[in-house]
């Protein structure tokens, strides 16, 4: 089995081990894990559950102000373009937060939901109230 094959088996088993723990911690939905369900319902793990954390990092940087932590791995960059594109500094409204997430989840509105279920499970509440994520 040549070496580029075992490397994808190891990723598809690591993706499917974060699958597995994140639908477990999701089977009785509770309010405080709204993004380990969302996650799960929309099968995201692996890298890009990495590149959504780090998008998800640099969106709420950038509403609260700040200048958002830099990833500097060619590897996950190469893979997902919209990392960088994140954590161009300057601010940050709703709609292009949206726009951002969308890029790896596939589309606006499971984008909003995980935002949403971002902010539900406690995560970001100062910078998802400055998006104007219409929450209270």
């Amino acid at each position: 089995m040549s070496e580029a094959r075992i490397v994808k088996l190891e990723e598809e088993i690591s993706n499917l081990r974060e699958l597995l723990t994140s639908m477990t911690l999701s089977v009785e939905y509770r309010k405080d894990m709204a993004v380990e369900a969302s996650l799960s319902n929309h099968q995201i793990a692996g890298q890009t559950r990495t590149a959504l954390t780090l998008v998800l990092g640099s969106i709420q940087s950038r509403a609260e102000g700040e200048e958002p932590q830099q990833v500097r791995n060619p590897g996950i960059l190469e893979r997902f373009p919209v990392i960088a594109e994140a954590q161009i500094a300057g601010s940050i409204d709703l709609a292009e937060a949206i726009r951002l997430v969308a890029r790896i989840v596939g589309n606006h509105e499971q984008a909003y939901q995980l935002l949403r279920a971002h902010h539900d499970s406690g995560f970001g509440v100062e910078a998802y109230k400055k998006l104007g994520l219409g929450l209270e």
